[in-house]
Formats: structure tokens, C-alpha cells, sequence
């Protein structure tokens, strides 16, 4: 550039009779290129200059942005836990998180990594004394952690890898947001109890394990009051009260996890137990439990509405698919998400619909005959068919249900068998 144009501005480049650039001035000064650039430039005289951060659509300047820029993109390697935004989403103790990132990082101080960092140390695991400890066997695959999980009655995933990351990473893709909440505690309260057996050679019951993160949690709840408490038990019932004169539909899906394969059955009743129409059928494979529920709901409620039902009480013994349908949004990152969303669709059309819980036991019939549909090549609905079984069902109900009480866990008195019945 001519030692001339030094200090010269950019609005001397400008015919301002025009408003455009000045052609014949750029042409003397710059290069064929230079002159292609400046004239792609738009300009808008009447518009003050200010800086620009290219990149941003807000044009503002952040230290992500320019850290970015300078390391460049984050390419996570293969196996590698990339889901953080839904773990810092969730309304937890802080410490439960920071716990759950050092185990997707594996960093915990497992048996294993401190070999790996040439502690002398014996490598099997201080709870169950026969495998060697990583994250996954200590936090999910050790016979004690199972025993856990168990009293948990969470619908964790099933284990497929030996590989934390891909298992945490299905578990909050099933899971609701309140059912990640527990799951965090009861990763803790797991870790914790690891570390008594560690440091002070006492193991506690896994039952006491899962009462304190159940506990930990209610109490964490209490004090924040971001989410509505949830009881996770085997057997909840909960009172509700049915629109009077409505029928009543008990709808159970079966599911075999082998093959994935899943059935729907459901039985129409009147409010004082008399039979009206039932079906049952197979349905499209799924990947869960609760996905198996979801879809006979939705197979139920659409049989109810061909019916040309306009009102109608839903009885379920699946806890989580209750919670899901009542609350007002779910939280849920999974394919049940769409089944639970086309439910609340079919309820909304109905003139009323509600969902109430009840026990296993009091779902027994529609789960014997769900289980049945795996031998059907097609959905029974001929009238004269359900009749018959629902005679049988109100002979052997009474039955069965004494049988599943006296086969129980926990013996029951003949007075207690005889109330249950008179209920």
C-alpha cells in the first residue's frame, strides 16, 4: 500500500452519492482477489460498526467459543461416556453426581485401576470375595449389587456389556426423571457400603443398603421440594375414586426377555364385577418391560374406543406406567416416550378416563390369560368364548389369589387369608 493512504479510512473507499463501493478507487489500489473480497462486503451506511464474534450467531465472544477455536472439536474416543448434559440436569445431591461422573470416568478406586496404578493390593472384590473388581462388577454385576437392585424395584436395564458406560447410558434413556433420581442414590448408597467392607469389615443386609438411599432421598426431596416424593415398593395400592357408572378395564402385558416377544389381555367389566367383553393378542416386539406395558395399554384403550366407549377406569399393577401416565410431563428418554405420549392422546379423546393402580394380585386373571396369548396365532374377541372364561375366572380367582398368598415370602396367617379374601 502507498505510504499516501496510510491512516486513510474505509468511508473513503465509499461513494456516498451511491452508497456503494467506490469501484474505480479499489481497482487503482488492490489486487483482483482483494477487490473480489472487499466488494462481497455489504455495506450499510446508516449502521453504526461494532465487533463481531464469527461463529457465534449472537456475534458475542465466549471463552467456549474461543477455547474451541483454538483446541478445536471434541472428538470423544469409542466407549466413552458422552451424555453429560442429562446427568448435571438432574435435581440431586451434588455428590451423587460428582460420584457418577468418576464412575463413567472410570476413576473410582476400584481393585482394579489401583493395580493398574501399582498398588499392591489383593484384586477381587471386597463384597462378594470372588471376582475381580471393576466399576460395573462393584456398582452392578457383584451378587450383593444385584441383591440391591433388586430391593430397589427399579426396571433397570438388563446387562448386555461389562461396560458401566453403555449400561448408565440405557439406564436414563428407560428411566423417568424421578427413577434416575433413585438410581443415582442407590449407585452411592452401593459404593458406600462397598466402602465398609473395605475400611471397616462390615457389609450391611442389602435390604438396609436400599432403605438408606430410599431414605437419603426422600429426605433430600423434602428439604429441596423439587420433586414430589415416590414410594418405590413391590405392592402399592392406591385408593381412587372411579367415575360412577363407568366400566372397568384390568389390562396386563406379558414379556419374555429371551426373545422380546410381548402380549397384551384385557378384560371390560362393570363397576360391580360383571363380565362385558375381554381380548387378548400379541404384540410387536419390545425392548423392556415397561415398553411391553405401555403398548397393551394403548392396544387396550384403542379396543376400548372401537367399542365406542366414552368413559372408562383403567386398572394396572405397573407402578411406573401409572406415574408416567398421571403426571403432567415425563421426563423420558426412550422409545416408551412415543407409546406413552399416543396413550395420553386416546385419553384425552375419551370423555373420561382414568388409571388406578391396584396389586399384582387383584390383576392375577389378566396376566394368566396375557401369558396364554404367546400360544395365539391371532386376538380372540368372539363374545361366547370370554363368557366361558369369565365364569372360570370367578371360580379359580379366589383360589389362586390364596395360593399366592400362602406361597408368599412371608407366611400369612389363615385370619389374614380369610380378610384378604372377604376383601
Amino acid at each position: 500500500m502507498p505510504d499516501v493512504l496510510n491512516g486513510s479510512i474505509v468511508s473513503g473507499l465509499i461513494d456516498h452519492n451511491t452508497g456503494m463501493w467506490d469501484l474505480a478507487i479499489i481497482q487503482d489500489i488492490f489486487t483482483t482477489a482483494d477487490i473480489d473480497r472487499i466488494l462481497s462486503v455489504p455495506i450499510s451506511p446508516h449502521h453504526e460498526d461494532s465487533w463481531y464474534w464469527y461463529g457465534d450467531p449472537k456475534g458475542c465472544y465466549t471463552v467456549k467459543e474461543g477455547y474451541r477455536r483454538i483446541i478445536g472439536d471434541v472428538v470423544n474416543p469409542p466407549g466413552t461416556y458422552d451424555r453429560w448434559l442429562h446427568l448435571w440436569k438432574v435435581k440431586c445431591p451434588a455428590k451423587w453426581k460428582i460420584f457418577v461422573w468418576r464412575a463413567l470416568s472410570n476413576i473410582l478406586p476400584t481393585t482394579t485401576n489401583l493395580i493398574l496404578k501399582r498398588v499392591e493390593i489383593d484384586p477381587t472384590c471386597p463384597m462378594c470375595g470372588i471376582y475381580h473388581e471393576n466399576v460395573m462388577h462393584s456398582l452392578v454385576l457383584c451378587e450383593y449389587s444385584r441383591l440391591i437392585w433388586h430391593e430397589s424395584s427399579l426396571h433397570v436395564p438388563s446387562v448386555i456389556d461389562d461396560d458401566f458406560n453403555v449400561w448408565f447410558r440405557n439406564a436414563i434413556s428407560v428411566l423417568n426423571k424421578e427413577d434416575i433420581f433413585v438410581m443415582l442414590a442407590v449407585l452411592y448408597h452401593i459404593w458406600r457400603a462397598r466402602n465398609h467392607a473395605v475400611w471397616d469389615a462390615f457389609l450391611p443386609v442389602p435390604a438396609r443398603v436400599w432403605w438408606m438411599a430410599n431414605l437419603a432421598a426422600a429426605a433430600w426431596k423434602q428439604v429441596h421440594g423439587t420433586q414430589q416424593p415416590q414410594q418405590h415398593v413391590a405392592h402399592e395400592a392406591v385408593a381412587a375414586s372411579a367415575q360412577i357408572g363407568s366400566p372397568i378395564c384390568h389390562f396386563d402385558a406379558g414379556y419374555y426377555p429371551r426373545t422380546k416377544s410381548a402380549t397384551v389381555r384385557a378384560v371390560l367389566t362393570t363397576q360391580i364385577g360383571d363380565f362385558i367383553a375381554a381380548f387378548n393378542a400379541r404384540l410387536p416386539p419390545c425392548f423392556s418391560p415397561l415398553m411391553a406395558e405401555s403398548l397393551a395399554c394403548k392396544e387396550a384403550l384403542s379396543w376400548i374406543k372401537d367399542r365406542g366407549l366414552a368413559a372408562i377406569t383403567m386398572y394396572t399393577d405397573c407402578s411406573v406406567l401409572k406415574d408416567l401416565l398421571v403426571s403432567s410431563s415425563s421426563e423420558l428418554f426412550s422409545y416408551v416416550s412415543y407409546s406413552v405420549d399416543a396413550i395420553k392422546a386416546l385419553m384425552s379423546s375419551l370423555l373420561s378416563c382414568s388409571v388406578v393402580l391396584i396389586p399384582r394380585t387383584q390383576n392375577q386373571g389378566a396376566h394368566t390369560l396375557a401369558t396364554v396369548a404367546f400360544s395365539q396365532e391371532a386376538p380372540i374377541v368372539q363374545l361366547a368364548f370370554w363368557q366361558g372364561v369369565a365364569l372360570c375366572l370367578k371360580v379359580f380367582t379366589p383360589l389362586v389369589n390364596v395360593l399366592y398368598i400362602v406361597d408368599h415370602d412371608k407366611k400369612s396367617s389363615m385370619g389374614f387369608v380369610y380378610g384378604d379374601e372377604l376383601m
